[in-house]
């Protein structure tokens, strides 16, 4: 790959291929993907405040700004709940 033929993945990328995108790649996006109703519930609870964790070294960040953070600099330390198929499993 070239660099001219580069072109870097944004958080709204990535976001997209963890969900409604790799839904439709695996031909799931009628079950999973998004929050339409009738569709299973995926879903994490995040804590962007968690104590030592790489994402929390920044303030004043809007809604937006807090999804790319997490995106991005986000772990398992900032994982408060995990929900699969509707039922929480952490």
């Amino acid at each position: 790959m070239t660099k001219e033929n580069y072109t870097p993945l944004t958080y709204k990328d990535v976001f997209y291929m963890a969900t409604l995108g790799g839904a439709k790649a695996l031909s799931l996006d009628h079950k999973i993907g998004n929050f339409e109703v009738g569709k299973e519930f995926d879903a994490l609870i995040v804590d962007m405040n968690a104590r030592n964790a790489a994402a929390d070294y920044f303030d004043n960040c809007n809604a937006l700004e807090l999804l790319q953070k997490f995106i991005f600099l986000g772990d398992d330390r900032n994982v408060i709940t995990v929900y699969v198929a509707g039922v929480k499993v952490k």
